[in-house]
């Protein structure tokens, strides 16, 4: 009997499972193979989440996977009338379901649509189209929610206890409120980034060498993450960047197997990133001046400073810096902690500098996007205060035990 997998092994199985497939899907469609194939993969790729419902004896995994679940049955019962579901995702998968390719977007038909966005989750939104026979707008929505399975999956296991992991997702709820329904993958980013902080921080804190099978939970990680939405990638080199610095600073190692690791996750974005280029397809952030735009803004009344008001919005957010402040000395102990603060913060300074030359105007763009592009700072600083909190749990509980 004591050969059998526990229930965090079938519950790492079933993730890991779901991001392979996904990425062999994208890798097929890449091949030109948009037949059987394809729908083979994506089957596999359902088959491994319904594998978690075997490790539900674990409470950690109970309570992702009824929550996953829960979101996946809302968005199969509305329509996704949003803009960015349906006028840039869904719109592309469903070129990609009735052209049969991954590049139909590349001809740049519609810009308005952001043509150069990577192409993996409108890629698996048309497999499931194909899974079913036929296009619709319900099912390949659903897939948005359903991709937040293998990441809280991960996120499930590096935590302790499940009431720590139930506030995390008590928070990704309130944060994310319709976005995790309407097919928005805003939320996607911010799970997926707190998943790459996670996986990394694993291979950090590993004694000896790390386990290959962590490596590839790492890499899968970040080669998803960095196909979801060009902020994606922006997101992932900030954590990870700061997962090395930390134990750079802290223990004077650089660890080499999780920078080959994150650069070979990449291969998938920078071979799309050059099929965009060789396309000659734009983006409207690339395309411009920002540096000319930001100095403008620096020099106007109020232009800056309306930047810092909108991200300082959701002034409930910083409670859990005012919480590690209180704790600091705790906090400061805890690498995991002390590098989500660092990214959340660094990121959000990245975001400051995007609206600072954005060529939109300044209002609408705010309005209409700061609380999506903010949820990874916010997941990240929700993220480090659960790990502080069920660190200090776990400590108590052996002080008790000895």
């Amino acid at each position: 009997m004591s050969s059998l997998p526990t229930a965090p092994d079938l519950a790492g199985r079933a993730a890991l499972g779901m991001l392979a497939s996904a990425l062999l899907c994208y890798g097929a469609a890449a091949a030109g193979l948009m037949g059987w194939p394809l729908v083979v993969l994506f089957a596999a790729f359902l088959g491994c989440g319904l594998l978690s419902l075997a490790a539900l004896r674990d409470g950690r995994v109970a309570i992702v996977v009824s929550i996953v679940a829960v979101l996946v049955v809302i968005s199969l019962g509305s329509p996704g009338d949003d803009w960015d579901p349906r006028s840039i995702w869904l719109f592309h998968a469903k070129r990609i379901y009735l052209e049969g390719t991954l590049s139909a977007q590349l001809d740049d038909y519609a810009p308005w649509s952001h043509n150069d966005y990577p192409v993996l989750v409108p890629l698996l939104m048309a497999s499931a189209a194909k899974l079913v026979g036929q296009w619709n707008e319900l099912f390949p929505k659903a897939i948005a929610p359903l991709l937040l399975l293998p990441a809280l999956l991960l996120i499930g296991s590096s935590l302790r206890s499940r009431q720590w992991l139930a506030l995390f997702v008590l928070g990704l709820l309130l944060m994310g409120g319709e976005m995790l329904v309407n097919g928005y993958l805003d939320v996607a980013v911010a799970v997926y980034a707190v998943a790459a902080l996670a996986t990394a921080m694993r291979l950090r804190e590993a004694r000896g060498a790390p386990r290959e099978v962590d490596l590839l939970a790492f890499a899968l990680v970040i080669a998803v993450l960095s196909l979801l939405k060009n902020e994606g990638v922006v997101v992932a080199g900030v954590v990870v960047g700061f997962v090395l610095f930390e134990a750079l600073v802290r223990e004077r190692r650089l660890y080499w197997k999780v920078s080959l690791a994150f650069v070979v996750a990449l291969l998938p974005l920078l071979a799309w990133m050059f099929a965009v280029s060789s396309a000659g397809v734009g983006n409207d952030l690339a395309t411009t001046d920002m540096k000319a735009q930001a100095w403008a803004r620096l020099s106007e009344q109020g232009g800056s400073a309306l930047i810092l008001k909108r991200l300082l919005v959701p002034e409930w957010v910083l409670l859990p810096l005012l919480v590690m402040a209180v704790m600091w000395r705790r906090s400061v102990r805890q690498p995991t902690v002390v590098v989500a603060i660092l990214a959340a913060l660094a990121y959000g300074v990245v975001l400051y500098l995007v609206y600072l030359g954005t060529p939109h105007d300044l209002n609408w763009h705010l309005r209409t996007s700061v609380s999506r592009t903010l949820m990874p700072v916010m997941l990240l600083l929700v993220y480090a205060l659960v790990v502080l909190m069920d660190r200090r749990t776990a400590q108590n509980r052996s002080r008790s035990v000895a």
